[in-house]
């Protein structure tokens, strides 16, 4: 059985209603989303809600409280297929240095009926390091990951905006667990938008941050990084085919 999926992080500031229109014209069976966001801005309140309205998809989301001052955000995993079961849990908690690494992150699934067949899918989007480097921080946050992508044996494919490069700890972490299913690691993701922050500046695409992987028994069919000119981030798109 082939089915596509597709992995994006829709930044925050991006226009909901474009990117609700980006996924009708690239109609897509499963759809993982980070920096989806619940406070009205743009017009449009419970970006989640109105992303699965749209698409007339089923939908599983976790909003995340950033703290005061800030937009709310949510991992959401959008599906034509029926939700069956869902959970999710803390792999970052903060602690009060209101650092961009010291924010909850949290890690998302939910396991889908596919024409009778179970298929896990999940989703997360990782702490920010600056540059991108590894921190024991954020080691820290991708052993929590790693230690629950390793009781995951089959049916199961993992995406996220992961915000580390493919030479670092967290990548090896996960890939010596998961196959990337997903396009070539030299393809990159981010950024489309100018970016500052704490010294580092980047305005040019040149960082790959985003990624699907799954288990042995999932192979992939094709796998590509989307053109757009919404959010900071392109989209990944892969055809996968289950056992």
């Amino acid at each position: 059985m082939q089915i596509s999926i597709l992995q994006w992080n829709i930044w925050y500031k991006e226009d909901i209603r474009n990117v609700a229109k980006f996924l009708l014209e690239h109609p897509t069976d499963i759809i993982c989303l980070q920096e989806l966001t619940i406070q009205n801005i743009h017009e449009i309140g419970h970006t989640p809600d109105y992303i699965a309205k749209r698409l007339g998809y089923h939908h599983f989301y976790k909003e995340i409280d950033l703290g005061e001052g800030k937009i709310n955000i949510a991992n959401g995993i959008f599906s034509r297929y029926p939700i069956i079961n869902t959970k999710w849990e803390w792999i970052n908690t903060a602690t009060g240095t209101d650092h961009y690494d010291d924010e909850y992150r949290a890690y998302i699934e939910a396991t889908l009926d596919i024409g009778g067949k179970k298929m896990t899918v999940a989703t997360t989007h990782m702490s920010y390091t600056n540059a991108f480097i590894s921190t024991s921080r954020k080691e820290q946050e991708a052993d929590k990951l790693a230690a629950i992508l390793e009781t995951k044996k089959q049916n199961f494919v993992f995406t996220g905006d992961l915000n580390a490069p493919p030479d670092v700890t967290t990548i090896n972490k996960v890939s010596a667990i998961l196959n990337n299913v997903g396009p070539d690691f030299a393809e990159k993701t981010w950024t489309t938008k100018p970016f500052s922050y704490d010294g580092f500046e980047e305005t040019e695409l040149r960082w790959r941050l985003d990624y699907i992987f799954a288990t042995s028994d999932v192979k992939t069919v094709s796998a590509e990084v989307l053109k757009t000119e919404y959010s900071d981030h392109l989209p990944v798109l892969a055809q996968i085919k289950l056992p």
